[in-house]
C-alpha cells in the first residue's frame, strides 16, 4: 500500500511541476457527455458529444459528436470502431473560420487485473480529413498504456496513462506526439459516473506545436 501511494504522489508532483512551468501558457478544457448501451456482455455502444475550449477556457476550439461500437472477442480483449464529425475553429493564418472534419478509427483494447491494479492497453488506427478540401487524409497510429489502482474503501480510484501518436505521412511530415494523463472518476448511485483528469500533450519533433495543458471533465451514463 505504501508503494502505491508513493507512485501516486510522484505522478502528481510531476504533473504539478509541469503546471508551474506552464504558468504563462494556454490552458485548455475538454468537456464531454457520453451515453452508453450494453445489450450483452459482448457488445457495447457509446454516443459522445464533446466541447473543447482554448485561450484559458475563453474560446471554442472544437466540438464534435462521435459514435463507437465495441465487440468483446476474448477475456479482456475488445475490438472497436468509431466515426466522428467535428467542427474545428481555425483562427490562425489567412484562411480562418469553422472547418468540418470527418474521422474514423479502429481499436484493439486489452486489459488485465493484477492484484489491485488494472492494466489497460490500446492500439488505434485513425484516419481524419477536412471535408470540402482536396487534401490527403491524416493517418495516425496511436499506442496507449495505463494503470488504475483500486484503493480499499475509497471511491476515487486514480489512473495514470501515456499515449504515443505516430503520424503515418512522409518523413518530412512525420510528427511524433505524446500525452500523459492523470485522472479519477466517481460513480453516482444509479446516475452514471463523473470523471476528471489533467493531461499534458506535447511533441518530440514539432516545436511549433508547443505543449498543451488540458483539464477534462466527463459525465457518462450506461444503459444495461
Amino acid at each position: 500500500m505504501t508503494n502505491i501511494f508513493k507512485f501516486i504522489a510522484i505522478a502528481i508532483l510531476l504533473l504539478l511541476a509541469a503546471t508551474v512551468r506552464a504558468q504563462n501558457k494556454d490552458f485548455l478544457s475538454w468537456n464531454a457527455i457520453e451515453l452508453g448501451y450494453e445489450p450483452s456482455k459482448n457488445w457495447d455502444f457509446q454516443l459522445e458529444a464533446q466541447l473543447r475550449l482554448k485561450d484559458d477556457f475563453s474560446t471554442v476550439d472544437e466540438y464534435f459528436g462521435q459514435f463507437q461500437v465495441n465487440r468483446r472477442v476474448a477475456k479482456g480483449l475488445k475490438l472497436g470502431a468509431a466515426v466522428r464529425y467535428a467542427f474545428e475553429n481555425d483562427d490562425q493564418g489567412n484562411r480562418q473560420g469553422i472547418e468540418n472534419h470527418f474521422r474514423y478509427h479502429f481499436d484493439v483494447r486489452y486489459r488485465t487485473k493484477l492484484d489491485r491494479f488494472m492494466l489497460r492497453y490500446r492500439i488505434r488506427y485513425q484516419n481524419k480529413n477536412e471535408l470540402g478540401v482536396d487534401d490527403e487524409a491524416t493517418q495516425t497510429l496511436r499506442f496507449k498504456a495505463g494503470v488504475e489502482y483500486n484503493i480499499r474503501r475509497w471511491k476515487l480510484d486514480p489512473y495514470l496513462n501515456g499515449e504515443l501518436f505516430n503520424r503515418l505521412q512522409s518523413d518530412e511530415e512525420r510528427r511524433l506526439r505524446f500525452r500523459v494523463t492523470l485522472g479519477t472518476s466517481y460513480k453516482l448511485k444509479k446516475a452514471g459516473k463523473i470523471g476528471a483528469y489533467y493531461r499534458i500533450q506535447s511533441s518530440f519533433n514539432d516545436i511549433a506545436a508547443g505543449t498543451r495543458y488540458i483539464l477534462g471533465l466527463k459525465y457518462s451514463y450506461t444503459i444495461k
